[in-house]
């Protein structure tokens, strides 16, 4: 317990922190805005490449791994999908932003520092394939559904794609890979340079989270948000965990418990900027980031506890 206290405490404090700071007014929006994009396009990528390059791993690509995972995020989109259209009766743009929420975890800013913090840099490569196969699978869905038109989704695919290839985070992670895959030798005193930013990735992506959290909760919007948290929280984790259970596939278990711990996750940034990009959703999903950030300070803790103490017990027991 004491171990995922002190991975955990000091993770969530950084998050408060920042929100502390923000209802204090010494932080406000554009600062919000700069520490954010200071995160993104500085500090997180060399975290990316310097962690996956320390981590030595030859096996950089497991379709055992990605597959499963990738069924469970698709299943978690049809499920928010069809609550949301078929049950909250809203429109298909709103359903599939909805559905966004439901499966999209904070990979970025809580999943890169969390992961690496509990299972050292060997979890830099599982989360860099999560990160890259599973962004590519859920913001395709949103393309297709949003816009409606499957006569132009390969056009819109090839355009997604090389909107993902100008993400900062990503082109770290894929560059680290390609350093690995090759075994290329990064020359000291730049290896020391990006180490030196990589360091300052954890606390400016958490406080830069905790700034902006703070926000007023859309009350209008409470019924979704629950249907959100509960996908999102509770049965994307948990899903995650059966299906490798069930399949039982040769898979390295750090990887999976990585797997399981992403998808303990709050719900992602991204998906607000998404939102905003396809004005539907705006002031709910804003809401969701809020509230499942504040639940997971109890839940994601929770997940690690039983990841790092008690996997086997549940192998056994289920």
């Amino acid at each position: 317990m004491y171990n995922v206290l002190s991975i955990t405490l000091p993770f969530f404090a950084l998050i408060f922190l920042g929100t502390f700071f923000s209802y204090k007014k010494v932080f406000n929006n554009d600062s919000a805005k700069t520490l954010t994009k200071f995160a993104l396009f500085v500090t997180l990528p060399p975290f990316m490449f310097v962690n996956i390059v320390k981590s030595s791993s030859k096996v950089v690509f497991d379709l055992n791994f990605i597959i499963p995972y990738e069924i469970i995020t698709i299943i978690i989109l049809i499920l928010g999908f069809s609550v949301s259209y078929y049950f909250l009766k809203n429109s298909i743009k709103v359903s599939s932003i909805f559905a966004l929420n439901s499966a999209y975890p904070n990979y970025g800013y809580m999943g890169l520092p969390l992961c690496i913090l509990a299972f050292s840099e060997k979890a830099a490569i599982p989360i860099s394939i999560i990160l890259i196969v599973d962004s590519i699978v859920l913001l395709s869905f949103v393309s297709l559904f949003v816009n409606n038109n499957y006569n132009n989704f390969f056009m819109s695919f090839i355009k997604l794609i090389f909107n993902l290839l100008r993400n900062p985070i990503l082109l770290g992670s894929i560059t680290g890979i390609f350093f690995i895959s090759f075994d290329i030798k990064l020359h000291i005193i730049f290896f020391d340079f990006l180490n030196l930013l990589a360091k300052a990735a954890t606390p400016t992506a958490l406080f830069a989270i905790g700034i902006n959290l703070y926000s007023k909760i859309e009350k209008n919007s409470f019924n979704q948000i629950i249907y959100v948290t509960l996908f999102k929280l509770f049965l994307h984790p948990l899903l995650v965990f059966l299906i490798f259970y069930i399949l039982n596939l040769s898979v390295d278990i750090l990887w999976i418990k990585v797997a399981i711990l992403c998808a303990s996750l709050p719900v992602a940034g991204n998906v607000f900027a998404m939102s905003i990009y396809y004005n539907s959703f705006i002031k709910e999903t804003s809401s969701s980031i809020m509230i499942t950030t504040l639940i997971a300070t109890f839940t994601t803790p929770l997940v690690l506890l039983l990841l790092l103490n008690y996997y086997y017990f549940l192998i056994i027991y289920f």
